[in-house]
């Protein structure tokens, strides 16, 4: 099903198992796959292209067919593996493989979204350096990597070092995938709104800071909540041992009401903060983290007193908010920004999973978890996931053709844009109108055959005379061109004559 979206006929072979992997009862590693082997600057036949670029790693499948012909015979292209034990005790407990095709798996996990996924990492949607060491394989980069783009760097991955790598790959919600294809698509693909924090002044720290959402209180909105954000202040006690834990009642609450509350991580439960901070007369409430890392989590809890808003933000946010708050006050939002993209940044540009601390298998080779609709090529298999692989409803096949994958409609080796028949005619000889003039059916660098050529002149031709005509000037210059002989070329002339064209 990838290989028909891609426009690719060639034989690509995978070497596909169920095979036992990692797994407990609540959770589990439903496939993994990649390329084979990889490529880069390998030459071509016919009318492929050949690399994308000097020196990128290709994986196997996309390395034939820019290259046009096998590069390794025989050889597997993709290796995939399957959890065959899926839904046994111990192993996602009763959730089983659903194996038919119309996507009502119900509780089950779909293979064939999970098969899709697989197929398109094999395809080249995952880059090959090593992400907790920041090295590009064998001192080389590859296609995907080009165009990874690090938003706090202002750099692509290709023009990192490796310990810029290694910073770029846990810097969340920062790093995007930018290629012409995903950029066109993000907006028919991608719902408008995103939780966010956003802070208006001072200039110094004014910008988006990502948040993750609570289970409890009023659900998050548009235009959101505005104030002040002041730090809330509670005693250090057995409840809670930091006065910024808001643990017990707020002491500052003359200074917390009507503002937003900034309150850390720690300690008790999200939802005490909360009511605390509530009933200080807090609008809303940030939680900081206490532990370095990122994307920031959920706030999990339930109770029906609580009906402000609430959203949790990392340490290093935290961090820079309380900075700037020693030096006067800070303003901000909390709410669903509908100028922003969900699973974008606030360019437009589709956001790829970069969590703290790294997720080998997974950083960077994956859109960011904040996309909605949920994409098939995020970290994880969510079930309300169609088949399909292009926009309206998916960005897989716009990524690869940004990594490659040009549309060849007639599979003659020149992409369609490029293509002046971009439905050919690739019978092995000439025929004219039914009968064959076994002449070559030659393909020209313009992608067109002879055939082609042909039928181009007969569907333009208002008469049979006017049919032969413009046929002795195409013959001609087949014949001075040395395409075709003059035998050949008298053949053709005397069924052009007697065809029944126009």
């Amino acid at each position: 099903m990838v290989l028909m979206a891609l426009d690719h006929t060639r034989d690509f072979f995978t070497n596909a198992n169920f095979d036992p992997l990692d797994c407990t009862a609540t959770g589990a590693v439903l496939g993994s796959a990649g390329s084979s082997f990889v490529f880069r600057n390998f030459g071509s036949v016919g009318l492929a292209p050949g690399p994308v670029g000097a020196n990128l790693w290709h994986p196997s499948a996309l390395a034939d067919k820019r290259a046009g012909v096998e590069l390794n015979p025989g050889e597997r292209d993709m290796r995939a593996r399957f959890n065959v034990n899926l839904g046994n005790p111990g192993c996602l407990t009763g959730i089983g493989w659903y194996l038919g095709l119309d996507g009502n798996h119900g509780t089950n996990v779909d293979l064939v979204a999970v098969l899709l996924h697989e197929f398109a990492h094999g395809m080249g949607f995952q880059q090959f350096g090593n992400v907790s060491n920041g090295l590009p394989l064998a001192g080389a980069d590859d296609v995907f990597s080009a165009r990874i783009f690090d938003n706090t760097k202002q750099k692509y991955w290709t023009q990192m070092s490796p310990a810029e790598r290694v910073a770029s790959a846990i810097n969340p919600r920062n790093v995007v995938f930018d290629g012409p294809e995903v950029g066109a698509a993000v907006p028919s693909v991608l719902a408008p709104g995103t939780p966010l924090l956003s802070i208006s002044s001072p200039a110094s720290i004014a910008g988006i800071y990502q948040v993750g959402t609570a289970q409890f209180g009023a659900p998050l909105s548009s235009p959101g909540v505005t104030g002040q954000i002041v730090v809330g202040l509670d005693a250090a006690n057995a409840q809670g041992p930091s006065t910024t834990d808001a643990c017990t009642a707020l002491t500052n609450g003359a200074a917390i009401a009507g503002k937003i509350a900034l309150v850390d991580r720690g300690t008790c439960g999200f939802t005490i903060k909360a009511l605390n901070v509530q009933n200080a007369g807090a609008i809303a409430m940030v939680v900081a983290d206490n532990v370095a890392g990122g994307l920031p989590a959920g706030l999990g809890g339930i109770d029906p007193l609580i009906t402000i808003p609430s959203v949790r933000i990392t340490l290093a946010d935290g961090t820079t908010i309380k900075s700037a708050l020693a030096s006067g006050p800070v303003t901000g939002n909390v709410g669903v920004n509908l100028a922003v993209l969900s699973g974008a940044d606030a360019h437009g540009f589709a956001l790829l999973y970069t969590p703290s601390p790294v997720a080998p298998g997974s950083t960077i080779s994956h859109w960011d978890t904040s996309a909605f609709p949920n994409q098939l090529m995020e970290p994880a298999i969510n079930g309300d996931l169609t088949h399909s692989l292009k926009p309206p409803q998916d960005l897989t096949l716009p990524l690869l053709r940004d990594i490659g994958w040009f549309p060849d409609g007639d599979v003659d080796g020149l992409a369609d844009d490029l293509d002046a028949c971009a439905a050919s005619n690739f019978e092995t000889t000439v025929t004219i109108d039914g009968e064959s003039t076994g002449v070559a059916n030659v393909l020209f660098t313009s992608g067109c055959t002879i055939s082609d050529l042909i039928g181009n002149t007969a569907a333009r031709a208002t008469n049979h005379g006017r049919f032969v005509s413009e046929m002795n000037d195409l013959l001609k210059a087949l014949e001075d061109a040395e395409i075709i002989t003059k035998d050949e070329s008298k053949r053709m002339h005397d069924l052009v004559a007697h065809a029944d064209i126009p």
